[in-house]
């Protein structure tokens, strides 16, 4: 009799768990296509209840010295790998009952999943689809002339080449290091930034360096936001001079712009009007990254040639070992890596994927017309 109670008491409680999982994944679904296809709503999600996210999460685990979302992406892996070896000891040794051990296991991963999901949508799923930065700056993205882009290198490399006798480089011309309050410095940028912009404003959680770096060098990632913890995360073995871009990006994240384009673009305005030495050379020095990619291909090898002697020696050799030292990573694990990015990009309504993050030249050229030209 005892048996047959605690059996019923188990399957109560598969079916308790197959109920809440479902209702989960319902109400993500649910959230999700409302953000999607009724206007405004993901307008007023980010703008009115992921605030309170970030200010009480975000807070939270702000309050650890460390990425707290990477220690428990370790220990989740692990739980994991428990459960799945115990699921499957516990269904060989005991016959009578494979199919209810198969099922607690089963219902155990779905309900751990649809949290993940729904944690997931809250905190960042739904931002994807408010109102894009550029609309509430006042800036598009529209076609622009060889000369127009080519007027935003030169600007680009003056300021580059500017800032670059103001950082101290080390015997090789390379920033290898800076301030120690970098994401300090980095949460003033942007709150400064969000005096100009209100959607910025409020509350920034201090950015953390991930411990596995070199891993994310393998995926050739620069900076994570993590929205099971809220925290922005970032390389701390990339190229030092990418780094203040790379905090800033992350953190406009926690602003609810989810598009990789204007995330850069963010990044580069709150670094380039900082007034921090380091995070002016960051901005223009990794914008110039981008323009001259995209500038190449309209001006060919002669006027390329001409416009690239005009950057000083230690940013070419910042360029030049920015180059090597990514190279070193071309593995095919960084290209599945970037083939899923592109993939979850698109995912989330960006159509062109990882191409997205060219829209930052757009950008740039529109601000450059618009506040720098005509000053």
């Amino acid at each position: 009799m005892r048996a047959y109670y605690k059996q019923k008491r188990s399957n109560k409680g598969i079916k308790t768990a197959f109920i809440v999982a479902a209702a989960l994944i319902v109400l993500s679904v649910g959230l999700t296509l409302l953000a999607r296809h009724i206007d405004g709503f993901a307008e007023w999600y980010s703008s009115s209840i992921y605030p309170i996210i970030v200010s009480t999460v975000g807070a939270l685990f702000g309050l650890f010295p460390f990425a707290v979302g990477e220690w428990l992406l370790i220990l989740g892996i692990i739980a994991a790998i428990a459960l799945i070896i115990f699921a499957i000891v516990k269904i060989v040794r005991n016959r009578r009952q494979r199919r209810t051990y198969a099922l607690r296991f089963v219902a155990s991963i779905l309900c751990v999943s649809s949290v993940l999901i729904t944690v997931y949508t809250l905190n960042c799923g739904i931002n994807y689809f408010r109102d894009p930065f550029s609309a509430k700056s006042g800036l598009v993205t529209e076609k622009y002339t060889a000369q127009e882009l080519a007027d935003l290198c030169v600007y680009l490399v003056q300021g580059a080449n500017t800032y670059a006798d103001k950082v101290t480089p080390d015997s090789d011309e390379i920033l290898t290091k800076g301030e120690e309050n970098l994401s300090s410095d980095c949460v003033k940028a942007m709150e400064k930034l969000g005096m100009r912009y209100y959607t910025l404003s409020g509350f920034y959680p201090q950015a953390k360096g991930i411990a596995m770096s070199e891993v994310m060098n393998y995926t050739r990632t620069l900076g994570i936001y993590d929205p099971f913890t809220v925290e922005a995360n970032y390389n701390m073995s990339a190229p030092y001079f990418t780094t203040p871009m790379t905090v800033c990006h992350e953190l406009s994240h926690l602003k609810g712009f989810m598009r990789e384009d204007e995330a850069n673009f963010i990044a580069y305005l709150a670094c380039r009007d900082s007034g921090n030495d380091i995070l002016c050379y960051s901005a223009y020095t990794d914008a110039l990254v981008y323009a001259l990619n995209a500038f190449y291909p309209v001006a060919g090898d002669e006027v390329y040639a001409q416009l690239y002697s005009y950057i000083s020696p230690q940013v070419k050799a910042e360029l030049a070992a920015n180059n090597d030292f990514w190279d070193k990573y071309k593995t095919p694990a960084g290209d599945v890596a970037e083939s899923v990015n592109n993939s979850y990009l698109q995912m989330q309504g960006q159509s062109d994927g990882t191409r997205s993050y060219g829209r930052f030249v757009d950008l740039m050229i529109n601000d450059y017309k618009e506040n720098i030209a005509k000053n």
